[in-house]
């Protein structure tokens, strides 16, 4: 059973709820009237993603992009793909890029300087998560972030580990016999 994979529940379904429905306030606070290009980072995002356009009743398009680092546990090279057309939307565009977590930095570091190589005017960042550890100072913090957590490798709600436990309707830490931790 995927569940009894998971050591702690570190944020409950109902906490997630209530903090992405004050992030979508937030956010159709900050950007309205200005038709935002939301950027994805694609995958983990997809649950936080869907949950928080639902409460954001704005005029809005929707890109994704894939920037990946980690195999299992282990983060390496970033890998940033997107479609074609993608020069072309961001140009001139308020771009609000959402991810699922803000880990060493980098991912959202390079997504937010290629969206600004592409010409948007302005760019707005907003993460569900954020671990609490030691960044370059040179990276720059999201504009929101959902929740703060320690340095633990977390899954559900989007979040996974080789592929497995995105499903979960809360986010937790692994077992460290699933991880290789200890």
């Amino acid at each position: 059973m995927v569940q009894g994979d998971i050591a702690d529940i570190l944020i409950t379904t109902q906490a997630i709820e209530r903090r992405v429905g004050e992030l979508g306030r937030e956010l159709t606070s900050r950007l309205a009237g200005r038709e935002p290009l939301v950027l994805a980072i694609m995958n983990g995002c997809v649950l936080f993603l869907a949950d928080l356009l639902r409460r954001m009743p704005l005029g809005l398009d929707l890109e994704f992009v894939y920037c990946t680092s980690y195999r299992g546990t282990t983060p390496g090279d970033l890998e940033f793909s997107h479609r074609a057309t993608l020069p072309a939307v961001v140009r001139g565009r308020h771009v609000l890029v959402v991810d699922d977590i803000f880990d060493t930095g980098r991912t959202l570091a390079h997504v937010v300087g290629q969206v600004r190589a592409l010409g948007a005017t302005e760019v707005t960042t907003a993460v569900l998560l954020a671990k609490r550890v030691q960044r370059a100072p040179a990276l720059p913090r999201p504009d929101l972030v959902g929740f703060e957590i320690e340095n633990v490798f977390a899954v559900g709600y989007g979040l996974d580990y080789n592929g497995r436990y995105r499903n979960l309707p809360f986010i937790g830490r692994l077992r460290d016999e699933i991880t290789g931790g200890g």
